[in-house]
């Protein structure tokens, strides 16, 4: 008898309550810097908790510094058939691990296809572009993440990668390759 207020949509524009995004105020998050709006309780770039303070973010107050535009990507040769694959990394965060509809988990890149004994975690590592350069992060990944063969990734311990570094997630293997992206 009474309205579903869940099936309840209004246009940004006309609803009473909209407010500018620009002029809210910001969390920001502690792990990856994104800037979540007042209301999230956890960051939309990669899930860490945000804190409880909300800052109020002034933009004039700070000017961008332009580094250089870089472009990253992982390459892993598959065994079977001598191939070799490119898993670009399309954004300032990436989550590397294997897909899960059970568990709602979908990675930016999905190394299920290519881990036979499921030794990668379905959220295994974050790939993060700042600053014009890359870093790793473990997230507590069951099988471990190394660099070069032989340095195991502590969990939540950034750390840089270069150009033509091995990773081993778990037992998959990939080389990492970044270059500048020349400018228009």
């Amino acid at each position: 008898m009474g309205t579903d207020l869940g099936t309840v949509h209004r246009h940004p524009a006309t609803s009473p309550f909209a407010a500018s995004r620009s002029e809210e105020s910001a969390r920001l998050c502690g792990r990856c810097f994104a800037r979540n709006y007042a209301g999230e309780t956890y960051c939309k770039v990669c899930g860490e908790a945000l804190p409880a303070e909300v800052a109020n973010l002034d933009e004039s107050a700070t000017r961008r510094i332009e580094a250089p535009a870089v472009r990253g990507c992982l390459t892993l040769f598959v065994e079977d058939g001598g191939n070799e694959i490119d898993l670009p990394i399309d954004s300032d965060v990436v989550l590397v691990g294997r897909a899960s509809v059970v568990d709602g988990v979908y990675p930016d890149i999905d190394l299920a296809p290519f881990d036979g004994g499921n030794y990668v975690s379905r959220r295994h590592a974050f790939i993060m572009r700042r600053h014009g350069s890359f870093i790793i992060e473990d997230l507590e990944s069951t099988n471990g993440t190394s660099l070069n063969g032989s340095q195991r990734l502590v969990s939540h311990a950034p750390t840089p990668l270069r150009h033509g570094d091995k990773i081993t997630f778990g037992e998959t293997r990939v080389t990492f390759t970044a270059e500048t992206v020349p400018q228009a």
